[in-house]
């Protein structure tokens, strides 16, 4: 069916939905937050602290994941305002927060670092999203507390607790190419005692392309860098498992304790880019953390954290077999990440009176990264006779990052409060291999941030400060893109000016505005025709944030959220950043029959995005519009399970684009069916 055809159904149903009966009572209540791990937190955004309040925070809940059928945590942060998922080098599901990129963004599992220590970020697409309880999206001037690297801010995926009544949840689903989904998880709670155990199982053969995709593209057709002739794209393929398990001393009074254990084993090909046929043949990530916290006193509470993070990966160069040839450089036939981090940090909050509160925070991480490369005879390496056949010697870096932060609230008045925090940031590489040591680069990093409630229904905040990024070991050493000893951390002024309002029991919106001069942005360019990390003048982003959210009837919902971003690169002639889209507007909507059936539809809308196209010319990428829906059928019980039947269809509309790595899905589609007891 041609992509017309698409848009005019879909503009039919979503009228359907529009005008059904406005008062039908909503077949279920809304997920309960029971199973929100909050010792997963650093800042515990519930309490509504006047650090989270002063700058624009998004929470991303266990029922919005469901309505948008995101199966890894890439697509659960699909269509937020100031959010932008797009896939990178390698394959990989990036997110941008306000222009700024993945590596400029803090990551969290449960308030512990989650990324391979080499290019300092991880694949979204890597990590399940049936074991999340909530994801919570921090922008603009992020709390103290979190630490270092969150120039852009902070993404913390909360994962799941038991509940109080012990719970298990099947779920399977299908779809083409032989994709198939499996979960299952049990939790609950015996006295003090509260367990979680989850698994999951992921496969397919690959996504389906666009049917108005057109092989002689001269962007991402045959015979450019991606190659592509249409159908399946080539090495879309994976397969993912997973394991959760969280055991904890919960008696809910003054005092907690919580071990977890995540875990993710996948293997999955790299869609073809500049002439790249890579595979991953194992990505392995898991992580162990023991969180605690105590109420010393009404007026101290401590809360303190240990983890461990493993993350070993390996890369096989495919471009020689049957099915793929390339005219790029090769640059070896197989490579292996070996990573590691061991942290720990403790916060204690002070009640000096009612009117203020004052927190302070210190958190250490040790990096280490090991990597080596097998080269054979066809290697750029071994035919230029810097390396023979063979494995090049183990490379091995090592560095440590350490913050000390204080933040002080302070509620002068009823309807006023303010926020002043520091921290001082430390980043010490100690293990460089055969390469120079950089040396420790420290910085302070001060800012402020106010909120004022003008009335029960109206606020608006405020905040400034600066941060920090130090660069990673990639940027630092890496001898394949071109790393620099010498680079200096980037730094960036934020500011930011919002509102939100109350328009009735079921009608918000907020506003946001925001501003941020950055300098010594990090970015790759050519020195005597190879790539080199350099530090660059100075950039600046600065746009816009709106939302509407209204529940229209008991039975139908909505969600409008706009974000306008202008980048400027000031060492190139104040050009746009690439692949940053200057508009966005994403709309949600749901509905309830009264016979048990929701549906759920999400759309996007991307205009004015840039990239360096085959040409190495600046080029405009073109405009897209996606729509997804998701058709949830609730079943009867039968012998104490609920049982419901699920259908989705991603890019409904079949829309053919491409953005910085090549052709994206076309409509792409699951069936499946979820058992609760």
């Amino acid at each position: 069916m041609k992509s017309s055809c698409w848009k005019w159904i879909c503009l039919l149903v979503l009228g359907m939905m529009m005008t059904m009966d406005m008062d039908m009572a909503l077949a279920e209540s809304k997920l309960e937050n029971d199973q929100v791990f909050s010792l997963g937190e650093i800042v515990v955004t519930g309490e509504k602290n006047t650090a989270t309040l002063a700058t624009t925070v998004t929470e991303v809940s266990m029922e919005d994941i469901a309505a948008k059928g995101a199966t890894s945590v890439a697509q659960a942060l699909e269509f937020l305002p100031g959010v932008f998922v797009q896939n990178g080098g390698k394959g990989e599901a990036h997110v941008s927060i306000r222009g700024f990129e993945q590596r400029q963004v803090k990551v969290l599992i449960d308030g512990v670092p989650a990324r391979e220590t080499h290019a300092g970020t991880v694949d979204l697409s890597m990590l399940p999203a049936d074991t999340i309880s909530k994801v919570t999206i921090t922008k603009g001037v992020s709390s103290v507390l979190y630490g270092s690297n969150t120039m852009g801010g902070v993404i913390n995926i909360i994962t799941k607790k038991g509940t109080k009544t012990p719970e298990t949840t099947f779920s399977t689903s299908f779809g083409d190419y032989g994709t198939a989904n499996y979960s299952l998880s049990h939790g609950g709670s015996s006295g003090n005692i509260n367990y979680w155990l989850s698994g999951g199982y992921q496969t397919s053969d690959g996504y389906r392309l666009s049917g108005d995709f057109d092989t002689n593209d001269p962007d991402v057709g045959l015979g450019t860098p991606y190659n592509e002739d249409g159908g399946k794209r080539d090495l879309s393929d994976y397969l993912k498992k997973n394991l959760n398990m969280k055991i904890g001393y919960d008696p809910g009074q003054d005092s907690s304790v919580y071990l977890s254990f995540n875990y993710v084993d996948n293997e999955r090909g790299i869609p073809t880019f500049y002439n790249r046929y890579w595979a991953y043949d194992h990505w392995r990530q898991w992580q162990l953390n023991l969180a605690g916290e105590h109420k010393l006193t009404d007026a101290l509470k401590v809360k303190t954290r240990l983890f461990y993070v493993k993350h070993d990966d390996g890369i096989s160069d495919v471009s020689w077999d049957a099915n793929h040839t390339t005219s790029g450089k090769k640059w070896f036939d197989q490579s292996y990440y070996d990573d590691a981090s061991i942290g720990g940090e403790i916060q204690t909050a002070v009640e000096l009176a009612q009117w203020n509160s004052l927190r302070f925070g210190l958190n250490y991480m040790e990096d280490n990264h090991k990597e080596g490369n097998y080269l054979s005879n066809d290697c750029w390496n071994v035919t230029h006779g810097i390396s023979s056949v063979g494995w090049e010697p183990e490379k091995e870096y090592t560095a440590h990052t350490y913050t000390l932060a204080v933040e002080d609230e302070l509620r002068p008045f009823d309807r006023f409060s303010m926020v002043v925090g520091m921290s001082y940031d430390v980043f010490e590489p100690t293990q460089t291999y055969d390469q120079p040591e950089p040396g420790k680069m420290d910085t302070l990093n001060p800012q402020v941030g106010a909120v004022f409630e003008m009335t029960e229904d109206t606020s608006f905040h405020a905040s400034m400060g600066q941060k920090t990024r130090f660069p990673n070991l990639k940027e630092l050493y890496s001898t394949l893109i071109g790393g620099n000893p010498d680079l200096n951390a980037e730094k960036a002024i934020a500011y930011e000016l919002g509102g939100a309002h109350i328009f009735s029991e079921n009608a918000r919106g907020g506003l946001a505005f925001f501003y941020n001069d950055v300098t010594d942005l990090i970015a790759t360019t050519k020195i005597s025709g190879e790539s080199a990390y350099i530090n660059i003048n100075e950039a600046t982003i600065y746009g816009a944030e709106a939302n509407f959210d209204i529940q229209l009837s008991s039975a139908l919902n909505a969600g409008l959220n706009y974000t306008f971003l202008a980048t400027q690169d000031k060492s190139n002639n104040d050009r746009d950043l690439q692949g940053r889209p200057r508009h966005r507007i994403n709309l949600s909507v749901g509905y309830c029959f009264p016979f048990g059936l929701k549906a759920d539809l999400q759309a996007s809308y991307n205009q004015r995005q840039f990239w360096e196209d085959n040409d190495a010319e600046w080029a405009e990428l073109p405009d897209y519009f996606l729509v997804n829906v998701k058709l949830t059928q609730k079943l009867s019980k039968l012998w104490g399970i609920d049982p419901e039947l699920f259908i989705q269809g991603n890019n409904l509309l079949d829309e053919n684009y491409y953005e910085t790595n090549g052709a994206e899905p076309g409509l792409n589609f699951l069936v499946g069916i979820t058992l609760r007891m």
